[in-house]
């Protein structure tokens, strides 16, 4: 059973805040801020477990997470989510980013006797390795900011262009919140490389 992650957390929403309010200080960008906090106390947006997949050329690393949107009525969850796929494919050099532990030098026959003479050095780069990969990794794991930009994004996208599952899902969308609830949610730079598919 995999588990599932909340993404309206109390951390996440004051980065996405941070975010939001960067260059604002006006009482219209305040009043936002806390139209945005009441929407977030009626959102739920869950994640379940990754999967990690290597391009066939081995320049990219896809992450997908299955990502259920609900709102709460009257304290209660409502059971109609609407789930997407999250996809984000990250560029990855492996000779500047290696993603093992061990030197391939060592061959199995003479790994037995390596491992008794392992120096701290040798502990310090295979950490430093492990950190630089979970680094990497972790550019693939969606922030609250990130998924509410891709849904007001999908929310104003124009039927004409989509399939019938992302009409669809675009309906889904407009009947869980108005307009101006979807206004108060951040902004995403178009050349962000995350996408949301529906499932």
């Amino acid at each position: 059973m995999s588990m599932k992650k909340d993404l309206v957390t109390q951390e996440e929403i004051d980065k996405c805040l941070r975010y939001v309010s960067v260059g604002r200080n006006n009482n219209s960008a305040q009043e936002q801020e806390q139209q945005l906090l009441k929407l977030l106390q009626q959102m739920q947006i869950t994640l379940d477990e990754p999967k990690i997949e290597d391009s066939i050329d081995g320049t990219r690393i896809r992450i997908t997470y299955i990502t259920a949107i609900s709102r709460k009525r009257a304290g209660v969850v409502d059971e109609d989510a609407i789930r997407f796929q999250y996809i984000k494919e990250i560029p990855i050099d492996y000779n500047k980013v290696p993603i093992r532990l061990r030197d391939n030098n060592n061959t199995a026959g003479t790994a037995s006797a390596v491992n008794h003479t392992i120096s701290h050095s040798d502990n310090a780069n295979a950490e430093e390795t492990i950190i630089e990969s979970y680094d990497e990794l972790e550019k693939g794991i969606p922030t609250l900011y990130e998924v509410l930009g891709l849904l007001k994004r999908i929310y104003f996208m124009p039927e004409e262009f989509s399939n019938r599952l992302v009409v669809d899902r675009i309906h889904k969308l407009r009947n869980m919140f108005s307009k101006d609830e979807i206004l108060t949610l951040p902004s995403i730079d178009l050349s962000n490389k995350a996408g949301l598919i529906p499932i």
